[in-house]
């Protein structure tokens, strides 16, 4: 259960040397009562039961667990490619939006980036909501532009280094409207007229990059709270007892 659980700030736990130290060096002290004749209330005296050192204890050092931050690293291993469909837009019919659409429902896993370039270009950056890409994909509609695809598409993918990208340029005239091609990622360049979704499919099975995501979970508020609950039980004993 605690398996692969350490402490962000191990160095913390000093703190509770000081509490020991103030508890043998500086004793808690409280105003004394004088009483003329103390020989008639007897000679017994207030002292706090072991329960109360335990939570007093408890607490102090819980509250030093919490602070030094208990976590667990967890690694998850995540599969897909990072595609970016850069459409000429030129090329809009619904038949290649019929495609697109096929080729998305077919890899689940990936994640998809969209490029319109025109005078009001189109940009969705790399996102695994394929419901929400859809949707915008089907708002396209075909318009004439001179804009053109260049390197700078590799602004895609820079925030995922540990990723395998792959732009997909669909364009009836590539020869016309690409200038140049990004570095450092695979580029297919398909006309869309072409049967491409299942050509591309299978020359590119799904599970192709394979990254590790690491993330943290902490689990300090378990030792806060359960300390919390030792310090609310001392100040109870404190009153009970009636000591200072």
């Amino acid at each position: 259960m605690l398996e692969g659980i350490y402490f962000q700030f191990p160095k913390l736990g000093f703190i509770l040397f000081f509490f020991l130290a103030c508890e043998a060096l500086c004793p808690l002290r409280s105003n004394p009562i004088y009483f003329p004749r103390n020989a008639l209330f007897g000679t017994q005296e207030s002292k706090p039961p072991l329960w109360m050192w335990v939570a007093k204890w408890a607490m102090i050092s819980l509250f030093i667990v919490a602070l030094m931050s208990p976590v667990r690293e967890v690694k998850e291993e995540v599969r897909g490619y990072d595609i970016l469909l850069a459409l000429d837009p030129s090329s809009i019919q619904p038949e290649t939006l019929e495609d697109i659409r096929s080729f998305i429902e077919k890899r689940p896993t990936d994640r998809f980036a969209l490029y319109v370039p025109a005078p009001s270009p189109t940009i969705i950056p790399l996102t695994e909501d394929h419901e929400t890409f859809l949707k915008i994909l089907s708002q396209l509609t075909k318009e004439n532009s001179e804009e053109k695809v260049t390197k700078e598409i590799e602004r895609f993918f820079s925030t995922t280094p540990e990723a395998s990208g792959w732009v997909i340029i669909l364009s009836k005239e590539p020869k016309k409207w690409v200038r140049s091609l990004p570095i450092g990622v695979e580029v297919s360049i398909i006309e869309p007229t072409e049967d491409w979704v299942g050509v591309s499919h299978h020359s590119h099975p799904p599970f192709g990059r394979i990254a590790v995501e690491k993330y943290f979970e902490y689990y300090y508020i378990y030792p806060l709270f359960i300390g919390f609950l030792a310090m609310l039980l001392y100040l109870y004993g404190r009153n009970q007892k009636g000591l200072a």
